[in-house]
């Protein structure tokens, strides 16, 4: 049996001064703290329920940088961000008692098809089956197959290394991947693909976040690899977790 939903009516006061701070910021999607928008997010595919205290709608990639800005000043420092695409996940991957930041309401848009070169660039909302929809003039599709394919996100699916029917043939999400634009906690963007050697020590040497990103992951590659070799399972799908043992391909 599925536990009942705590009756909470209002957030924590950590939280109304977020979400009231960051309308003053100028946050210009929506912000939902109402009990009924939030027990609608409380649920995904899963068997799990987790009331968030607040959902945030991002329209632009402005918004999700004032909300994770925000999020870094310390006294905001305990609010918790969980983003959610669909909520197709079956393993609660969506819910949290904190704040929901939904990427799927209003950044949902293909901004690129490059047919010569078979790649296309979208926002992270776009759904799997409405990118195959303006892919199939071209004779071409992104894969794999899902059962939830009218609704997962690509967002979802980078984040779930989602795979399904199909997925031995053409691949799971991962192996069609080229390049990731994420907003860090503080309001960086970090543009990350597959980098060489040198690029990545570059990288290393910035003193913010993005430094630190590349330190950290460089580090762990350096001083951890024989570790990794050693304990680190052979999966053939990395849904849990980082996929460590992949940080340096040769």
């Amino acid at each position: 049996m599925i536990a009942r939903l705590a009756p909470t009516n209002s957030p924590q006061d950590i939280y109304q001064a977020f979400v009231q701070q960051l309308k003053n910021e100028g946050f210009e999607g929506e912000i939902a703290s109402d009990h009924g928008s939030r027990t609608v997010l409380a649920t995904d595919n899963s068997i799990y329920q987790r009331l968030p205290r607040a959902a945030v709608f991002p329209k632009h990639d402005a918004d999700v940088g004032r909300v994770t800005r925000l999020a870094a000043q310390p006294r905001f420092r305990s609010v918790v961000l969980t983003a959610r695409g669909g909520g197709t996940g079956t393993n609660g991957q969506s819910l949290t008692d904190g704040v929901i930041v939904d990427l799927s309401r209003h950044m949902n848009r293909i901004l690129e098809i490059n047919v010569e070169e078979r790649w296309v660039r979208v926002q992270s909302g776009v759904v799997k089956d409405q990118l195959n929809a303006a892919l199939k003039p071209h004779g071409l599709f992104f894969a794999p197959e899902l059962s939830t394919s009218n609704r997962a996100t690509i967002g979802g699916m980078i984040n779930t290394d989602a795979s399904g029917q199909g997925s031995c043939t053409y691949g799971k999400t991962r192996d069609h991947v080229l390049a990731l634009s994420t907003i860090l906690l503080g309001g960086n963007r970090l543009d990350s693909q597959a980098v060489e050697a040198g690029h990545a020590r570059q990288q290393a040497s910035r003193q913010d976040m993005i430094g630190e990103v590349y330190r950290c992951t460089q580090e762990i590659a350096d001083n951890q690899q024989q570790l990794i070799q050693d304990i680190f399972p052979k999966l053939n799908r990395c849904l849990t977790g980082y996929d460590l043992a992949h940080l340096r391909e040769p």
